[in-house]
């Protein structure tokens, strides 16, 4: 019999060939039902994930992006989030698409943890405190392979060593408390790569920790997406970060795609105040020895954005019609778009 990381190795070398898209997300609207108004934290975002690559969704705090991956893994039930609008399709590894937004409660079930993982920003409040890290790894295993207790142990020890914990049949045993922060981060990727999934959203999952171990968290999703063959959507605000892992991009300001297309282009020639806004007050954005420029004031609110474009209001390329009239996203290179009335002056 063939080992699962034979089996998950010729998947990787498979779907690197294969580019149809995992996620096709249409004109997803999402919003929160609040005493104070509606809150529309996803406003009208299409995006798509093929085999393979990796789409990093980058913003400020409160840009929308966590919402949309919540949204794809239908995590939204305790909240006064509700789908409003748009389709999700997913494609799992055999059978027809999948409308994640229509699918039923059972179904979403199956899919969550088997086909589609979730890396959260914070793997101390993701994990239980109170159960060894080893049941926690084989708690999806048994429920979506439905193998015995000692089994699913034998591949969290397994999975525990490809993402590089060291000593794996001993740490099995430890418990959340008693792991560093780079090393607690390594066991929520081992949770999300139990069922061996199709597509792996990371939601921050570097925020919290140094530089260092930032480095070889990056670089050990990296490998895995490789020898997995996984889609990847990495939600970060770290424009370095987006550089090192991104095939594709999307920026977000205030619930709405304002950029997207090919990590390469977008950052060496952003075509929206935004995008530039954002490398401009990053060290590594601003190049070598440049003054860092703050994006001044700050993201508007949720309940009362502006009219017209919504970044105008911090904007110094703003004219009249900017703070009148909605941009839409307009081809502004190959694969690449961008919400803006003035990007023909970015270009130039």
């Amino acid at each position: 019999m063939r080992s699962s990381v034979m089996l998950s190795a010729d998947a990787g070398r498979q779907a690197a060939t294969d580019r149809r898209p995992v996620l096709e997300i249409d004109d997803l609207k999402t919003w929160f039902h609040t005493d104070a108004g509606i809150v529309k934290a996803v406003n009208g975002v299409t995006l798509s994930v093929a085999h393979g690559e990796t789409l990093a969704i980058v913003g400020e705090s409160g840009s929308g992006k966590s919402v949309t991956g919540l949204t794809v893994m239908r995590l939204l039930g305790r909240t006064a989030g509700r789908v409003e609008g748009g389709s999700i399709r997913f494609q799992a590894r055999t059978g027809a698409p999948v409308d994640l937004v229509a699918a039923s409660d059972a179904e979403m079930a199956r899919i969550r943890g088997r086909d589609i993982a979730m890396i959260f920003q914070d793997p101390m409040s993701s994990l239980n405190p109170v159960f060894p890290i080893g049941d926690q790894i084989a708690e999806p295993i048994r429920i979506h392979k439905r193998i015995d207790r000692r089994k699913a142990r034998e591949m969290a020890i397994e999975l525990l060593r490809d993402v590089g914990i060291t000593d794996p049949e001993r740490r099995v045993d430890a418990f959340p408390h008693q792991l560093s922060g780079g090393m607690r981060q390594r066991v929520m990727i081992a949770i999300a790569l139990a069922c061996d999934p199709v597509l792996l959203i990371a939601d921050e999952p570097t925020t919290a920790l140094d530089v260092t171990i930032q480095a070889q968290i990056i670089t050990l999703l990296k490998r895995l997406q490789r020898e997995r063959g996984m889609a990847l959507i990495f939600v970060t605000h770290d424009l370095k970060l987006v550089e090192e892992i991104a095939d594709q991009v999307a920026v977000m300001y205030a619930s709405q795609i304002v950029e997207q297309g090919p990590a390469s282009d977008v950052l060496a020639h952003p075509r929206h105040p935004y995008t530039k806004a954002l490398l401009a007050c990053t060290p590594h954005g601003a190049g070598h020895g440049a003054r860092l420029v703050p994006i001044p004031g700050a993201l508007p609110s949720p309940l009362n954005p502006p009219a017209g474009c919504r970044f105008h209001p911090r904007c110094g390329l703003a004219v009249a019609q900017c703070a009148a009239t909605v941009p839409v996203l307009e081809t502004v290179g190959a694969d690449h778009v961008a919400r803006c009335f003035r990007w023909r002056e970015l270009a130039s």
